[in-house]
């Protein structure tokens, strides 16, 4: 039989897939078995493919289990600090002489609650604008950090403003936003954003 490659040559082998006549020269050996180069090309796909489906798999659950995490974690954090927060705001409401008295009984609650959502509001809000305002500057370390100034705008840019735009973000509906999009994640409704 005349080997694929070769008109005047013999074949030995045959490919394992497509079982297309060659010699050891013109087909790949691969783990014992015999390839042409159109079964060796797809073979070579549909591995490269597995590996990114498996990537993408192990991706989506870290980010699914990330979420959960993220979602319990910051529910904890807002009941502990609730515990000892909602008590000072409002006992800081009743105990306020300039306040009508009719009204520090229904004040001191509601400014708890209050007290309540703009804690819980932070801690979503705060690392969204963090991560937004990191991604920000990629790339610009080399020129931030060449100068006195540089340093400076360093230490306002990346400790006091993410703070300021997190806390704002979140208290005028981010943290709302950021709640609900974890939640979808921890669902597996949502595929995460790419990092």
């Amino acid at each position: 039989m005349a080997c694929i490659g070769h008109r005047d040559g013999t074949a030995s082998v045959s490919c394992s897939t497509c079982a297309s006549p060659g010699c050891p020269e013109c087909l790949e050996q691969v783990d014992n078995s015999f390839y042409c180069t159109n079964c060796l090309l797809q073979r070579l796909q549909e591995a490269e493919f597995e590996a990114y489906e498996a990537e993408t798999t192990t991706l989506v659950r870290d980010s699914r289990l990330e979420a959960k995490r993220r979602v319990r974690r910051n529910w904890i954090l807002t009941a502990i600090a609730s515990v000892v927060i909602v008590p000072a705001v409002a006992g800081v409401v009743i105990e306020d002489d300039s306040f009508p008295s009719a009204l520090k009984f229904v004040a001191g609650p509601i400014a708890g609650i209050l007290a309540a959502y703009v804690l819980w509001a932070a801690l979503w809000g705060i690392p969204a604008a963090w991560r937004w305002w990191k991604g920000l500057f990629a790339g610009t370390s080399a020129l931030i950090v060449s100068s006195e100034f540089g340093w400076l705008l360093l230490a306002v840019s990346f400790f006091f403003i993410p703070i300021y735009f997190g806390y704002l973000y979140g208290v005028f509906g981010g943290a709302i936003y950021e709640y609900r999009k974890n939640l979808k994640i921890a669902a597996g409704l949502l595929l995460p954003d790419p990092a």
